[in-house]
């Protein structure tokens, strides 16, 4: 201890002896002096932003260096996948599209293809319907992609599914579910895909829903309290090892959740599953989901569709994406849905062109791009149907907003 004193004093005695031996000449000289006459205005008004910005162009390297850092990193990733078999993702991840464009862009294209989702909301907000539509873009964008229902509410019908999009082919859904099973499901799929060579298929399968399925365990008992938490325990062990198989057989696991209050037991507040999910409520089935999902979206209902006025009966409901890894997370937007049919991408667009102010509204209607063209609002989709000119300045006018109010706004690329 002793030494270690003496080598602190000899530091400090060398660096009194440094400072003495610079003289005020060398400080001044390597100082760039600003003359008085050169005057130097500050703009108060210059944003944080601004300054970030010139930050960042000051800190770009030279395309030089770059490139040595582009050859270094390869280098690596290669010397690591020979040594230890561990390889970086492509950073590009393929999609199953809802059919919504404005929800598909806050998604960013979609549900992950090899990820595993979940749709959260309370009850009657169109979890199922809109899960059950991600089965039938699936259907669509991959021809020959296996989409499976799997329904521990036994609560969906081939039927139902139909009416929704899932028509290619129709399906049956799968009931007499429980967490065991939905395991047992997806170890029986890959196998399936692995003998009959379509691994890199997308596929996705639906979980109705996590709240409602039980453990064999569970459904075996008479004590319910002897099983309080098992299913998150089970989950919690079952659940990661099936991430990284999601990934290698490209299976998409889009589970539907329900939103519990949280009950308040003492003078502590209760810790909140996600900070951006509504307040005062939790995901059954135990942290283990959260920690796993690459999506959480989450659904509200805000409003009933009246049929005088759109021609339907249907909600209106906001959706956000609470946990994203495609897009930046929580930004909300407003679904327009049919009871019957679901969904529709044509009514989501009108009222997103009406937020946007693309589209003004009134005792007539019309497109900002087509002003002369005016329409009932429950004409709207019959003229978009019937009116080729009509059509192409709607698809125009939703281009724009998508690119501009979403894409452009929230998820900038920066170079």
């Amino acid at each position: 201890m002793e030494d270690a004193i003496l080598d602190v004093d000899e530091m400090l005695e060398e660096g009194k002896a440094l400072k003495e031996e610079i003289t005020d000449e060398e400080i001044l000289d390597s100082v760039e002096i600003i003359n008085e006459d050169d005057h130097v205005e500050i703009n108060e008004d210059v944003s944080d932003n601004q300054i970030i910005e010139e930050d960042k162009k000051q800190e770009v390297v030279s395309d030089k260096n770059k490139d040595k850092i582009d050859s270094l990193y390869s280098e690596f990733s290669s010397f690591l996948k020979n040594k230890t078999e561990i390889e970086p993702d492509s950073g590009i991840k393929n999609v199953i599209p809802t059919g919504i464009e404005v929800l598909d862009a806050v998604l960013g294209g979609g549900f992950a293809v090899g990820t595993f989702a979940i749709v959260v909301g309370q009850p009657g907000s169109g979890k199922s319907m809109l899960a059950i539509q991600a089965m039938a873009g699936a259907q669509i964008a991959y021809h020959g992609s296996i989409a499976a229902f799997l329904d521990s509410e036994e609560a969906t019908t081939s039927i139902r599914m139909s009416n929704l999009g899932v028509r290619y082919p129709k399906i049956n859904p799968y009931n007499d579910i429980t967490v065991e099973k939905v395991f047992k499901f997806l170890e029986g799929l890959c196998l399936f895909k692995e003998e009959k060579k379509i691994v890199d298929v997308p596929s996705i399968v639906i979980w109705d829903s996590i709240a409602n399925t039980l453990s064999e365990k569970e459904r075996q008992i008479d004590d319910v309290n002897s099983v309080i938490g098992y299913k998150a325990r089970v989950l919690s062990i079952v659940l990661p090892k099936y991430i990284a198989k999601l990934a290698k057989y490209n299976i998409s696991l889009v589970a539907v959740n329900q939103l519990r209050d949280v009950i308040q037991m003492g003078p502590y507040s209760v810790p909140r599953d996600h900070k951006f999910m509504s307040g005062h409520k939790h995901m059954p089935g135990g942290n283990t989901i959260g920690f796993n999902a690459f999506t959480l979206l989450e659904m509200k209902t805000k409003k009933l569709i009246e049929a005088d006025k759109y021609g339907f009966d249907g909600i209106k409901v906001a959706v956000k994406t609470v946990k994203n890894k495609l897009f930046t997370p929580n930004i909300e937007v407003m679904l327009s849905g049919d009871f019957r049919t679901g969904f529709s991408n044509f009514w989501t667009n009108y009222d997103f062109l009406v937020e946007t102010k693309r589209l003004k509204t009134g005792a007539w209607n019309f497109l900002v791009n087509l002003p002369d063209k005016k329409f009932r609002t429950k004409d709207a989709n019959i003229l978009y149907k019937t009116e080729q000119i009509f059509k192409d300045a709607y698809d125009e006018a939703v281009k724009d907003a998508i690119q501009k109010d979403i894409i452009d706004k929230y998820n900038p690329e920066i170079l």
